[in-house]
């Protein structure tokens, strides 16, 4: 979509096994973040083995000979089984969109799309256009299209924190790639002072202090200066214009939902003349408009839905069955989990990356989780080829005691406090499953090595 790119350091947003010096920007957009990740299948030769426009819809797992027999739909939409000793669920938590069921948006005579489905052969130039949801994808969409657009209205149900960074979209001067390429051990010390401030820093703004006194407006002593500096920054962009800040300084504790950076592009946008920010609720969609709770008819040429993905459906697009029959989503009922955020117990021989409880909302990079996750995994599967058995599966005890040590700890973050209503981190009971709590040192000390005497091996 228009404006995509990395909130994280791309000098971190990267494999350590292929640090990159080539980055045209700290916080890269999309072309140049599918560029690598390519570029680094093809080096490997992990494009080869790729199945292309190829759909995996269950896998079943066989007791008797130790395998998983998986059905996939072929680009020819024929079915297909594979046997495997082991899977690994590779899908994620932000696979499958979300779209609001909006009384009368069957009726909209115009293109409507998700920000993940983005179609590139609509034209934009002066449409009136509705763009539903302002969240992290929201907020970078909008500064990219608002002087293209005739109108552009956008409805927000929340708004959002966000601090200051001015190199949100600064250039990499050529001193800095000199200093990588040339410098020993400089681009690993760059990578360290984006990891450690970024990550691990940041939960200390997070922790509850169950002390203070006023939740509603922040949970400790630091989360509350993170409200005052966030503030500051926001209301700095407005010049004075009260009923603006009424609907862009949040009500909710800081880093409570998904924290965002800014260089003032967002503000800048919401004065724009063509720009309006709602943050009433949608009655209904007609043919040409978008009706706001209020009764205000908004003119809608194009619907942009920017509402986010079904972050609490863990691997909603599978069917997983494991030991005796067991079916993976009635097994997690309304508490997906797994061990380590990688395996379950009844599901032997498989493995998720980025599984529940492995989102990350402190800051961090998700392909450094990943690399953890992976070498967990490797490590299990090099484990279950020397013993010489067939399948393993973590203990339940182990399982239960990691769910309830993580819940225990998410019940002491902002995330889970109760004033902070409509987060994408809790489910329909208002309980988070899908992020970590812990430190990123801490996670990757934790999978550096499987403990056989964490599963069970038969």
């Amino acid at each position: 979509y228009p404006g995509a790119r990395v909130d994280v350091g791309n000098h971190f947003y990267c494999y350590s096994f292929e640090p990159s010096d080539h980055w045209s920007e700290f916080f890269a957009q999309q072309p140049e973040l599918q560029a690598y990740f390519q570029g680094v299948m093809e080096r490997h030769g992990v494009t080869d083995h790729v199945r292309f426009n190829t759909e995996v819809t269950s896998a079943v797992w066989d007791d008797a000979d130790g395998t998983w027999a998986v059905t996939v739909r072929t680009p020819d939409g024929d079915c297909e089984t594979l046997r495997a000793r082991a899977v690994i669920s590779a899908v994620g938590q932000l696979n499958a969109p979300y779209v609001p069921d909006f009384p009368g948006a069957e009726q909209f005579a115009g293109p409507a799309f998700h920000t993940a489905r983005w179609d590139h052969d609509v034209d934009l130039t002066g449409r009136n256009v509705v763009m539903i949801g302002a969240g992290a994808t929201g907020f970078q969409v909008a500064p990219a299209i608002a002087d293209t657009v005739g109108t552009l209205t956008i409805f927000q149900r929340t708004a959002q924190w966000m601090f200051p960074n001015p190199n949100y979209h600064a250039k990499v001067g050529p001193g800095v790639r000199w200093a990588l390429r040339h410098l020993p051990f400089y681009g690993r010390w760059y990578r360290f002072l984006i990891f450690w401030p970024g990550c691990d820093s940041g939960l200390a703004a997070a922790k509850v202090d169950p002390e203070w006194p006023d939740q509603q407006r922040a949970v400790s002593a630091a989360n509350d200066l993170a409200r005052m500096m966030f503030t500051e920054w926001i209301t700095s962009q407005i010049d004075g214009d009260e009923e603006l800040a009424a609907k862009v300084v949040p009500d909710y504790p800081a880093t409570g939902k998904r924290t965002l950076q800014d260089n003032g592009s967002w503000l800048k946008t919401l004065t724009r003349d063509n720009v309006e920010l709602v943050r009433c609720g949608i009655a209904r969609i007609e043919p040409d408009a978008v009706v706001d709770t209020e009764g205000r008819r908004h003119p809608a040429d194009v619907l942009i839905y920017a509402t986010g993905f079904r972050v609490n459906d863990f691997l909603s697009s599978l069917r997983i069955t494991g030991r005796d029959g067991a079916d993976l989503h009635r097994s997690w009922g309304d508490k997906p989990a797994a061990y380590l955020g990688i395996t379950i117990p009844g599901f032997p021989n498989f493995f998720c990356m980025y599984g529940p409880g492995t989102n990350l909302a402190s800051g961090g990079s998700l392909i450094f989780h990943s690399e953890c996750e992976m070498r967990y995994i490797t490590g299990c599967l090099d484990e279950l080829i020397a013993s010489g058995r067939k399948a393993m599966e973590p203990r339940p005890d182990r399982y239960d005691d990691w769910y309830d040590r993580c819940q225990a700890e998410l019940k002491t973050m902002v995330w889970s406090q109760p004033s902070i209503k409509h987060s994408f981190y809790k489910n329909a009971d208002g309980v988070v499953h899908s992020l970590s709590p812990w430190r990123l040192v801490d996670y990757w000390s934790w999978t550096r090595t499987p403990d056989p005497d964490d599963f069970v091996l038969q």
